[in-house]
């Protein structure tokens, strides 16, 4: 927190250890991180004022206290990528975040004699282009989906997990005996296994891979590749027949990510909440912040969403098979727009989840003078400008402080407690006593767990009748359906996935054309135009319009490749390849995790760690 100089989650921390006693002994780490977070700014200014600035200088300029600490902040403030630091003989060169080492030779300076010392490593500028600067504009309102207005296609439901068959595919190494590679499917050989060498080996630093039938992206998300040292993250291109295309360092990490359909753009969304996406060839077509699109803070206001907390409440983001719309989701709502304009397209919201009922605070009739709101405020240790959401996490954290339970010797407590209350009715309106003491959101959403009728006896000796029930009540952001997976379609249509399993099937112009119903979490929806592929942990579903084509159990399939004749379900040991419409034809076992399949001239390869194989008489994976 001190790192990223969130002083509202310090204060927060520090609120909840002295109202709990058996967390009191955590309160050195508060008192350090207070500390902490007054060194940052003086560290971060040196550091951008004077690029390479030696570090003993800053802490000479501090009191000897500080010394060692600066030191220690150096270091957590590159790991949180806000500054890069280069060794200088005892001490370290300071630069900011958004610059590459270089040679000063690539960086246009003369080549140094061959006399001289080996050129020196100076850091630069890199070459990115600027986040857009898009014209401000007033939120569109997302349209909110009406589900019985729909056709639902319910289906089997997926289970959580078949505990038999993912035990299996876990447990234990495999036989020293077991193949390299099996093949299953008719006509289907190994034609040619080799060892690679270490030099061909797919390298570990790419940790994740995104396939496509013509291209694939590897990513280094920590910016290990060598060369790249100091890029946030690095992309790697190869091409259907496995020759690299391109390779690059990004200026920005990487938390959530989607390919198009055919491989011919990426999309990826930082941890800070910049989308940028680039073409197989590495060139950049978009860098935006999601910050500043007035959908994200009009969610951010309904939802009390806080700008840290952007990369949690963005689950998937998805770009179209021509690069010119994307679409990003926040909770409950999905947005598409124009890539080059910033315009939006559509928006929608799913519906709450089943169960949940609305639940809206009744009206505080209190008012106040001018001058009662700013005493408001000043008791509440706010002031002018301040949002809801500031009011309401203050009133929590204070009357966390306040309350007379945990102040049983303060002869104040009582009435400060109580003045806190009406203070928070002022300035919200919310009448606090028809929602209870300790909820203070104005729209809550409240779910019946039990309800039970028993006859009782009135005041007259008869029966009278009284239903006991038992509720839950939570915040908005608690009952909404978060979307878990999206796609923008080859027809330029979209799909938009939920927590509760229901998939909704946009046209271009963003009218909901039905829902299919599968119950449990989708990790990946696919258009192939004349089929849709919806694909869970334990489940893919091939759908045809409104009609079921094929199930196919999988035990943690991880991607799905679509081509021009078929599609490739992968799975960490397996590559299973099929018919459009979902007809198994044939599938290549590996005794180690899988790390590449390609279909190319030669044949279909796939790639292990240490081990390549290439599989005569399987189909091309397009025409």
């Amino acid at each position: 927190m001190a790192v990223m100089e969130d002083h509202d989650g310090i204060r927060e921390l520090r609120a909840v250890l002295e109202s709990e006693k058996d967390l009191r002994d955590w309160m050195p780490e508060v008192e350090q991180a207070e500390m902490d977070v007054q060194l940052v700014p003086p560290l971060m200014a040196a550091t951008r004022e004077n690029p390479g600035v030696l570090l003993s200088a800053v802490q000479a300029a501090l009191p000897g206290e500080h010394r060692t600490r600066i030191s220690k902040l150096a270091a957590r403030l590159e790991k949180g990528r806000r500054i890069y630091r280069v060794k200088s003989n005892s001490t370290y060169r300071l630069y900011p975040a958004g610059y590459v080492i270089q040679d000063v030779t690539t960086a246009g300076a003369a080549p140094h004699p061959p006399t001289t010392s080996p050129p020196q490593t100076v850091l630069v500028p890199q070459q990115r282009h600027s986040p857009i600067s898009r014209t401000p504009r007033a939120a569109a309102k997302a349209r909110l989906l009406d589900f019985s207005t729909l056709p639902v296609m319910r289906l089997p439901m997926a289970p959580a997990r078949w505990s038999e068959r993912a035990d299996q595919a876990q447990s234990g190494k495999p036989a020293k005996t077991q193949p390299t590679f099996i093949v299953e499917g008719e006509g289907w050989t190994v034609a040619a296994q080799e060892k690679l060498a270490p030099a061909d080996r797919p390298n570990l630093a790419f940790k994740e891979v995104f396939p496509t039938s013509r291209y694939t992206y590897w990513l280094d998300p920590k910016g290990k590749r060598d060369g790249f040292e100091h890029a946030a993250s690095v992309l790697r291109v190869t091409d259907a027949e496995g020759a690299e295309v391109s390779t690059g360092g990004l200026a920005h990490d990487v938390y959530r990510a989607d390919v198009n359909g055919d491989g011919s753009g990426i999309l990826f969304l930082s941890r800070e909440g910049i989308l940028h996406g680039y073409t197989p060839t590495l060139n950049q077509f978009l860098e935006e912040r999601l910050l500043d699109q007035p959908e994200y803070q009009a969610q951010a206001r309904r939802l009390g969403i806080e700008p840290r907390e952007l990369k949690n409440h963005t689950r998937s983001v998805a770009l179209s098979a021509d690069r010119r719309k994307y679409l990003i989701t926040i909770v409950d709502e999905a947005w598409c727009l124009d890539t080059a304009t910033g315009a939006v397209i559509w928006g929608l919201r799913l519906p709450t989840k089943e169960g949940w009922s609305r639940r809206v605070a009744a009206r505080s009739e209190r008012t106040g003078t001018s001058v009662e709101v700013e005493a408001a405020l000043s008791l509440m240790e706010l002031e002018l400008p301040v949002t809801p959401d500031a009011i309401v996490r203050q009133y929590r954290a204070l009357a966390m402080r306040w309350h007379p339970d945990r102040n049983p010797h303060d002869p104040t407590a009582t009435a400060r407690f109580r003045e806190l209350h009406g203070a928070m009715q002022l300035l919200t309106g919310t009448d606090l006593a028809s929602l209870g003491a300790d909820d203070a959101e104005h729209i809550t959403y409240e779910q019946v767990l039990s309800a039970t009728r028993v006859s009782l006896p009135d005041d007259h000796g008869g029966p009278l009748d009284v239903t006991l029930t038992m509720s839950m009540v939570v915040g908005e952001s608690q009952a909404a359906d978060w979307i878990y997976a999206s796609n923008l379609g080859n027809d330029g249509g979209a799909f938009v996935a939920g927590y509760s399993g229901k998939v909704v099937v946009i046209s271009p112009g963003g009218t909901p054309e039905r829902v299919y119903d599968i119950g449990a979490v989708p990790r990946h929806v696919v258009d192939a135009s004349s089929h849709v592929y919806i694909v869970t942990d334990t489940r893919l579903y091939v759908l045809s319009g409104d009609r079921l084509e094929a199930l196919v159990d999988v035990a943690g399939a991880t991607d799905i490749v679509v081509g021009d004749t078929g599609f490739a379900l992968l799975e960490p040991k397996a590559m299973t390849w099929f018919t459009p419409s979902g007809k198994r034809v044939g599938a290549v076992r590996t005794k180690d995790p899988l790390r590449r399949v390609s279909s190319t001239s030669a044949g279909v390869v796939v790639e292990t760690r240490q081990h390549r194989a290439t599989i005569a008489g399987a189909p091309s994976w397009w025409a």
